[in-house]
């Protein structure tokens, strides 16, 4: 793209200032680290959401140590088809941004009395253990804020640290698909229960959701646990629950189920209150369709020839997909106006009529959208991502060159950043003993 870049903001001065600003805004460098004062020891083991946890507070300036048994952790082996670099699986290398890596084996009495020296100088724990297991050890929170009575413990765990389900699956170990099962999520993903076998059947989540939502969910309480700490000095424990987490995710039907009295199904590529609102085939491949109020309902019928359908009966259900029957009838009517167009001509229509629509007091401001469903590989050669700088390549002699997401979010004063990605097993032994345990 030639033409200059636009910052969508209310923001004033000069172009000459804008364009620093945006320069800025896209780049970490030169500006503070929040966490620069922090020190996290990441013991999770076996369970990402732990190491997704830390790997926030890494990129906003912690000093992260990840504490593993000499054998490593065994998530460094969970990867895809087998992929790995030098033994380690590209989760765990995406998870490596900016942390030290030291080995202890915690079920050894020595090697928890260097933990708890440790755990002494931290500011934030996190552990991932079966609930009570750390306390077994003498390294849980009620020791160890004992000793370290600022200290922010965060535990991750299926059903949390209290309470009789936690009991009754203290054995069990937490897993992202667990999770999802629990929590109610794969009940509500996948096609209509009345498709016939294998097609009706409950889905996961194609990415490990639970563990990602874990994840930013521990980090995001330790975060406002550490300012409380700051004011009053008293740390506190950050009790995640898997199942919870995920719940979270899938809370809009259960609240619409609760005030209704009535369970919300699986409606696979429908929506559970907005028609039309998802993905129907194109001559070229597939798109996204949202067209929520009214007025876009009708800008979306206009641009597909299909007005005639407008005042029809048997689709005046304010399209909440409630009767499903009628839902599946109209999906096919739309899809054959949307096959007999490629998902550039559909966007190039949509885009026209919202044009005309802004401008027209007539059309009563119609925005049908559409949008092309890309693949990972189209998705990541749009210029939006360079331009953004949302993806920065390493190259890093144990696991050679990788590419990244970094800066996922954009801050004007105090973003997020990657320094480094190595993840040798005990590579920092020798820097953590000599500058915390001499």
């Amino acid at each position: 793209m030639s033409e200059k870049e636009q910052i969508l903001v209310r923001y004033g001065g000069s172009r000459k200032e804008r364009e620093i600003f945006l320069k800025s805004m896209m780049s970490p460098e030169g500006k503070p680290e929040v966490f620069d004062d922090v020190m996290v020891l990441d013991a999770s083991y076996a369970n990402m959401s732990g190491d997704i946890c830390s790997s926030i507070f890494a990129e906003f300036g912690a000093e992260v140590i990840k504490i593993e048994p000499p054998e490593g952790d065994p998530s460094r082996k969970i990867t895809p088809y087998g992929v790995n670099r030098n033994g380690t699986g590209v989760p765990f290398i995406m998870e490596a941004r900016g942390k030290r890596y030291m080995t202890l084996d915690l079920r050894k009495e020595s090697d928890r009395q260097e933990f708890k020296k440790l755990a002494g100088k931290a500011q934030v724990v996190i552990e991932t253990y079966q609930p009570g297991q750390m306390d077994a050890w003498g390294i849980g929170y009620r020791q160890l804020s004992e000793i370290n009575p600022g200290l922010v413990y965060i535990a991750i765990s299926t059903y949390g640290q209290y309470g009789r389900k936690a009991q009754e699956m203290t054995d069990i170990p937490d897993t992202d698909i667990t999770a999802q099962a629990l929590s109610g999520a794969a009940a509500n993903i996948g096609d209509i229960p009345t498709e016939e076998e294998p097609y009706n059947w409950p889905l996961r989540a194609g990415v490990w959701l639970g563990w990602y939502i874990s994840g930013i969910l521990a980090a995001q309480g330790a975060a406002i646990a550490l300012y409380y700490a700051s004011a009053t000095g008293e740390g506190q424990m950050v009790d995640v629950a898997t199942a919870d987490s995920y719940a979270s995710l899938v809370g809009y039907p259960v609240t619409i189920g609760f005030t209704w009295v009535t369970p919300r199904p699986r409606i696979g590529k429908h929506d559970f209150c907005l028609y039309p609102y998802g993905f129907w085939k194109t001559k070229d491949g597939t798109v996204a369709i949202a067209a929520s109020r009214d007025h876009d309902f009708r800008g979306l019928l206009k641009i597909l020839h299909l007005w005639k359908n407008e005042d029809d009966w048997r689709f005046s259900f304010d399209r909440i997909p409630d009767m499903i029957p009628l839902v599946e009838e109209f999906y096919k009517i739309i899809e054959s106006a949307t096959v007999k167009y490629t998902s550039d001509e559909l966007i190039n229509k949509a885009l026209q009529y919202s044009i005309k629509s802004a401008r027209s007091k007539w059309r009563g401001g119609g925005v049908p959208i559409v949008m092309k469903v890309q693949k990972p590989s189209t998705t990541v050669q749009n210029p939006h991502w360079e331009k953004r700088n949302s993806f920065q390549v390493f190259d890093e002699p144990d696991i050679g060159k990788v590419k990244l997401p970094v800066n996922f979010i954009k801050m004007s004063e105090s973003p997020p950043r990657v320094k480094w990605v190595k993840c040798s097993i005990g590579q920092d032994n020798s820097y953590v003993r000599e500058k915390y345990l001499k």
